[in-house]
């Protein structure tokens, strides 16, 4: 709860480090290469 109340600060600063992962950056550059794959995944 305080972490919500305080505006996630640690929240977010795990999504932001999760989102640069190299994993989660590798897959979105080959979801660009598969015309099949909705952008939206």
């Amino acid at each position: 709860m305080d972490e919500y109340h305080g505006g996630l600060k640690k929240y977010n600063e795990y999504k932001k480090q999760d989102s640069e992962h190299l994993l989660e950056t590798t897959g979105k550059e080959l979801r660009k290469l598969m015309s099949w794959v909705d952008e939206e995944a």
